[in-house]
């Protein structure tokens, strides 16, 4: 090789190298998550105090108290924490199926854009995440459920507020629950039948009862008192009435105008517990058929004195679990009356009808039907 040409391509490879390192504009090291990462990595979960999820037609604001995380939009009533949970673990996990840059016609055709936007057909859910002092943990739109031919889901898209990328993730928030209503804890109280030792019912501030539904000792079905000559008692009504608390839910709630509000009530069932508890009922409806309750409970020393019961069995002790038997959960002692009463006492539940309709306050539906001869 002539020493001119050698040179010439010594000149040429030396262009190349150059050219090859002349930057042109685009990064071309990979950037955010990758298919397979998780989307929300580095999101602090126990540094969560807030949880806002709004659609086009629903808002519910989610924060933490001082010992129940509460709903705001209904005054403070305690949240269904394991829900509130679920959702922010499963935000913490998703994990990045594809993405891709979000166009105008896209964001539209996947939902993608937020609660507020005119374009109702394009609307998605948004959920925000807020740490204690307000800054913002994670703040996303949900848009369109990927469906599989089997119906299935095959993930959800999604994309973070603030930015332009549209996230394919692998689980989807399907059923995920936008209004105030679904967030509630929806017990109010879960006592069992058979703690229950009588039920009296007393119409407005009358000391004489409508009736007593009485057990003769623990363990005993129900009975009726007075059962009017020629009748007879309704057993599976008793047992509605024996059952209502196990377990008592609530439709939605609002707050009370303050104790005295109870005596203005024109009925109330008291139901008188083994263990000395007494848990008042007083059921209400007004004429657009909206069924209400006030819920009060008392300790035996302030409590009226029962019904004679024969023989009432001592409060039966918890036993410790047994070693070897971690598999079975210790059943949890039953709440304090004044536990139960700072709960329920400032508030008015709505629940449905066959839960109202339970609380029995004439003396005629515990009795069978008169059967006509001939």
């Amino acid at each position: 090789m002539k020493g001119k040409t050698f040179a010439i391509l010594l000149l040429v490879a030396g262009l190349l190298v150059a050219l090859a390192l002349i930057p042109t504009g685009k990064d071309t090291k990979t950037t955010g998550p990758k298919m397979g990462d998780k989307l929300f990595a580095d999101l602090p979960v126990n540094q969560v105090a807030e949880v806002a999820i709004a659609d086009a037609e629903n808002r519910t604001t989610l924060v933490k108290g001082e010992t129940v995380w509460q709903v705001e939009e209904r005054s403070g009533y305690p949240a269904d924490f394991d829900q509130l949970r679920d959702t922010v673990v499963k935000l913490s996990r998703l994990k990045i199926g594809r993405s891709f840059s979000g166009d105008p016609e896209s964001l539209v055709r996947l939902s993608l854009l937020p609660p507020s936007d005119p374009d109702a057909s394009a609307r998605g859910t948004r959920i925000t995440l807020k740490d204690a002092s307000g800054k913002t943990l994670a703040d996303l739109v949900l848009g369109q459920v990927r469906s599989k031919e089997d119906g299935g889901s095959g993930g959800q898209y999604l994309k973070k507020a603030d930015g332009d990328t549209v996230y394919l993730v692998d689980a989807s928030f399907r059923f995920l629950k936008t209004a105030p209503t679904e967030w509630l804890q929806k017990e109010i109280l879960n006592i069992k039948a058979d703690a229950v030792a009588s039920v009296t019912c007393y119409a407005g501030g009358s000391q004489e009862p409508l009736y007593t539904l009485i057990r003769s000792e623990k363990g005993k079905d129900a009975e009726l008192a007075p059962v009017p000559e020629g009748r007879s008692a309704d057993a599976n009504r008793i047992d509605q009435v024996m059952e209502a608390l196990a377990p008592l839910t609530l439709d939605d709630v609002q707050p009370a105008d303050g104790p005295s509000a109870i005596a203005s009530q024109s009925t109330r069932l008291v139901y008188h517990l083994f263990d000395g508890r007494e848990i008042d009922i007083f059921p209400t409806v007004d004429g657009e058929e909206k069924y209400s309750l006030r819920v009060a409970a008392r300790e035996p020393a302030m409590a009226e004195t029962p019904p004679a019961i024969e023989s009432p069995p001592e409060v039966e002790k918890v036993e410790e679990q047994k070693e070897g038997d971690a598999g079975k959960a210790q059943e949890a002692a039953p709440r304090s009356a004044k536990e139960i009463n700072d709960a329920v006492a400032p508030w008015i539940f709505s629940v449905k009808k066959w839960q109202f309709d339970s609380f029995v306050t004439q003396p005629g539906a515990l009795l069978e039907e008169v059967k006509k001869e001939g």
